[in-house]
């Protein structure tokens, strides 16, 4: 086994050779054992290759033509996910297919290649840039779009451990299946995406029908579901287990149909699923414009972290607004009789403070740039031969200065005011004041448990403050 385990990196290396490289799929077809050791060799890579990651690093000022895909998700080893794609070719059959390709983009294949209307190759294949359309003798034509790892596993189905592709059915329900890390979709006649990648732990696939219907099932059976026209889902699974986690309907799985080379994106419109925004007068793309979030194109390569910013974005919108209803009523407060706001809001400010500190959600785990604005959206224009704008591309650019963005770093700091202000009133008047009967042990309580609302509210901040990763 031990010469194996040193097959196993060179291949995580990229250092092993055609040979080697046959003769580890033999012993991997074999044995659970180096299949397992292979896996943990890939998680082990996968955590150190991440382990400085920021952010903020590999974002490019501009955005090339190369870069413009639907959905991206991070990877943190490019290589390595050919591993998911060589767990299917162990078993799959080498026999030559009739699909073939034909219609190609600007094609950058790596080892494999294959030309226009040429037949495809039951191998692993690894498309690096541009994207090609395949015709199945199921009377299917997929669109795959790189980076993509695929294989054509027979005449009615295909492979996909990495990429996005569009499938386009016109025979005979579900004759049609793509294969992907966390279970099988099967065409019932009709048009569907589905897009692989993988985070630090586990695969993520994404499916959309835009016409008719599909079915879903799990590589153990367990898990088995339709989707209809218009419904999504985001579905995600580890090689080391046989459960996944289907999150249907999210507001980011959300694809771009391609059922053609020849035919441009039908969905230009959905911002949550495409980088180029068509320009058809100044009303619309300003409203495309609005809707388009810094940091959400900025974390395009990461689902993991798009799906916990979406919530904190939530979490942040429900806080605003009630601290605007108290600002609000504030602006409008008259004071009478000595008493200022803070003390006739007393009961809601604390609920306020109260709501940070016994919360649901723990703040001090929120980063800085979920709690404010650090990154701004940049339009380039793209013009045609006379000069007019045909579409704007969007970039994130870091600011020198932070904003206020969703306000809720700034709403966390106005809470804690209104809670110190507080505690300055309840000092001024004595321990009696804040109690329903004027006594200073009940008052005294409520001072203690205010100032430790206090301090778990300053920690919060504090903590987000230096939470930059």
């Amino acid at each position: 086994m031990k010469n194996y385990e040193k097959l196993v990196w060179k291949l995580i290396d990229r250092e092993i050779s055609d040979t080697e490289f046959k003769e580890l799929q033999t012993e991997l077809q074999s044995s659970p054992e180096l299949r397992k050791y292979y896996q943990e060799c890939l998680e082990t890579e996968s955590t150190l290759s991440s382990r400085h990651h920021s952010l903020f690093l590999d974002f490019k000022d501009k955005v090339s033509s190369s870069d413009k895909k639907t959905i991206l998700f991070l990877s943190y080893v490019g290589w390595a996910v050919a591993a998911v794609v060589l767990f299917f070719t162990v078993f799959s059959t080498q026999l030559q297919s009739p699909v073939r390709l034909v219609s190609a983009q600007e094609p950058d294949w790596r080892g494999i290649s294959v030309s226009e209307g040429g037949i495809m190759p039951n191998e692993m294949l690894h498309l690096q840039r541009g994207a090609i359309e395949l015709d199945f003798p199921s009377d299917t034509k997929v669109v795959i779009e790189a980076p993509a790892y695929f294989q054509i596993h027979d005449n009615n189905s295909l492979i996909l451990g990495k990429g996005m592709l569009t499938a386009t059915h016109n025979g005979k329900p579900g004759t049609f299946s793509v294969k992907t890390p966390v279970g099988n979709f099967y065409d019932l006649g009709t048009q569907f995406g589905v897009f692989v990648d993988h985070s630090l732990r586990e695969a993520s696939v994404i499916t959309e029908v835009f016409e008719g219907n599909i079915k879903y099932e799990s590589h153990d059976q367990k898990d088995s579901r339709f989707f209809n026209e218009g419904e999504n889902a985001i579905i995600r699974g580890n090689n080391g287990s046989d459960s996944v986690k289907i999150l249907a309907n999210h507001p980011y799985a959300r694809l771009t149909a391609r059922p053609s080379l020849l035919s441009k994106p039908s969905k230009t419109e959905n911002l949550k699923t495409s980088s180029e925004i068509a320009f058809n007068d100044e009303s619309s793309s300003d409203k495309a414009k609005q809707d388009i979030d810094a940091i959400d194109l900025m974390l395009q390569d990461n689902l993991e972290a798009q799906i916990n910013y979406s919530m904190v974005k939530g979490i942040a919108s429900a806080l605003d607004q009630k601290v605007e209803i108290l600002k609000s009523a504030k602006k409008q407060y008259t004071p009478h009789d000595g008493i200022t706001f803070e003390e006739a809001a007393m009961n809601q400010i604390e609920a306020l403070g109260f709501s940070i500190s016994d919360s649901y959600v723990e703040f001090s785990k929120i980063r800085y740039w979920e709690a404010c604005k650090t990154a701004e959206i940049i339009w380039d224009e793209s013009k045609d031969d006379n000069g007019q704008v045909t579409h704007l591309t969007p970039r994130a650019e870091r600011l020198a200065q932070p904003q206020e963005g969703n306000r809720l770093l700034k709403n966390l700091e106005t809470i804690r005011d209104w809670v110190s202000s507080l505690q300055l009133i309840h000092q001024e008047k004595g321990m009696g004041w804040a109690s329903q009967f004027g006594c200073p042990e009940d008052g005294k309580a409520i001072f203690d448990k205010r100032n430790k609302n206090l301090l778990a509210i300053s920690y919060a901040i504090d903590s987000i403050k230096s939470n930059h990763d």
